[in-house]
């Protein structure tokens, strides 16, 4: 095992890499491709490796697996991944290719959704993948961790087997192959996260997608919260009633606050989704449209624009301390009162300080049908064995980043995240009930990933014996 200091390890890197490969620090893309989303993960990597093929890639990852140098892969720089030593950008692979017999695509494991999204228009117009819900998300940190999609009420998760068909793996010997040829390995992938191979091209199921979608967002006043909790609460109990249809109730400040550069605006939106166009959508949400005080921002779009609508909050990328969390709902507790409970959790919260955590504190309730969790249910191809549930609360608490991340605050508004199942869904939320993604320290692994737990870490221990990409968050 080696360790370096900043001038060996550079010229070590110099030995396995191209000079293009390299990317100096001063350099804009140094910034882009190594800032983390939560800026307190940031730990400014002496070195940004981008390699640009598979065979740098290879001899990069053989040599860091047997050192005990600090080292990290991310895809494309939108996540937490980070390293004091050598941070891994994976942004060189690109390659998108279009199999019509099949309806399958091959996409680099350096892509972003919108990315695929554009290829797709080009190549295989009127075709979709089961793609994240921001266009700037890249596909492996959103694959490997579940990944809900607008399309997820149709088709279930992007990690599920019939979605996520295979990947371009480099073990952590250098080796390339595809997970199918080791079953397990793929096993793993499917929800597991990013802690057992390098993953430089996923083979995804794409079909034939409605390209007029009636979609964007309903405005209100925070005094209207009442009737909206009353009205999104006799949604959910219909929401089968309308297979097409998903929605989302969020807190404004989120989306069109402080980090766009406009005035904080205390007050709450729905974000719609009816693939059968607007006439359809707007009967379906028509008592959204007349709550008092509605402010009416819908369109019809495609899916690339539907998903270009939510980039907005690329604006807090690297300027907040946050952490994040996401307690599923099952359809029976999907109440005016749960809403209601998960709004008082937030400004609970903010006031905590509220000239600061107004800033990256929010609660989004995610509506969806049956059959979003149910896709790959008792699956034995699938790392996660899925919820019985069927909603999601994605939770966050934050602040502007001060350079003195953790503070008392912090630690408050951290406990307040940690306690946010029991205090809005009940005093009985269960241990197990959370969605993959942001899954933090406190949690229950065990629990969450249930029957595949033992598997899981048999694999783990097959593939990182060392545990050398444990915590290297994407």
């Amino acid at each position: 095992m080696s360790t370096l200091d900043g001038f060996d390890l550079e010229c070590t890197i110099h030995n396995l890499l191209k000079a293009s490969e390299i990317i100096d620090s001063s350099s804009a893309q140094y910034k882009s491709e190594s800032q983390t989303w939560q800026a307190h993960r940031n730990l400014h990597p002496k070195l940004l490796a981008r390699p640009d093929s598979l065979a740098s890639l290879s001899r990069l990852v053989a040599y860091l697996a047997d050192t005990d140098l600090d080292w990290a892969v991310r895809c494309q720089g939108i996540g937490d991944a980070s390293a004091k030593d050598v941070l891994i950008s994976l942004a060189g692979f690109k390659e998108f290719s279009f199999d019509a017999e099949n309806e399958s695509i091959i996409v680099g494991g350096g892509m972003t959704w919108g990315e695929v999204e554009e290829k797709l228009e080009e190549q295989a117009p009127g075709y979709q993948a089961v793609s994240a819900r921001c266009s700037f998300v890249g596909v492996g940190g959103m694959i490997l961790h579940g990944g809900l999609s607008w399309m997820s009420s149709t088709y279930g998760l992007a990690s599920d087997p019939q979605n996520f068909l295979d990947a371009q793996v480099v073990k952590l010997d250098g080796s390339i192959i595809w997970a199918s040829e080791e079953p397990d390995l793929l096993f793993a992938l499917r929800g597991g996260g990013h802690e057992f191979a390098i993953v430089t091209a996923f083979k995804l199921k794409v079909r034939k997608f409605s390209q007029k979608i009636y979609s964007g967002s309903i405005n209100y006043p925070r005094s209207s919260l009442p009737a909206l909790a009353k009205g999104v609460a006799e949604f959910a109990k219909r929401m089968d009633e309308w297979p097409s249809t998903a929605m989302y109730l969020y807190n404004l400040d989120l989306m069109e606050g402080v980090f766009i550069g406009a005035k904080a605006q205390p007050g709450l939106a729905i974000w719609l989704f009816d693939t059968e166009g607007e006439e359809h959508g707007r009967e379906v949400f028509k008592w959204a449209l007349e709550i008092e005080g509605a402010v009416d921002l819908t369109k019809v779009m495609n899916l690339r624009e539907v998903n270009i609508y939510g980039d907005s909050v690329i604006a807090a990328k690297g300027v907040c301390s946050a952490n994040m969390s996401n307690p599923t709902v099952a359809g029976t507790d999907m109440t005016a009162d749960l809403i209601l409970r998960a709004w008082d959790w937030l400004e609970t919260t903010i006031a905590l300080e509220p000239t600061k955590l107004n800033i990256g504190t929010f609660v989004l309730l995610e509506l969806f049908q049956k059959a979003v969790f149910k896709s790959a249910d008792g699956s034995n191809e699938c790392a996660w064995p899925h919820t019985q549930n069927q909603h999601l609360l994605q939770l966050g608490v934050g602040r502007p980043d001060e350079g003195d991340y953790p503070t008392r605050l912090d630690e408050q508004a951290l406990d307040m995240l940690k306690n946010a199942g029991p205090m809005i869904v009940g005093d009985r939320f269960p241990s197990a009930d959370y969605f993959i993604n942001f899954l933090q320290p406190w949690n229950d692994y065990r629990a969450v990933y249930g029957d595949n737990y033992e598997r899981l870490q048999a694999v783990k221990k097959r593939y990182d014996p060392r545990g050398v990409l444990v915590r290297k968050n994407e």
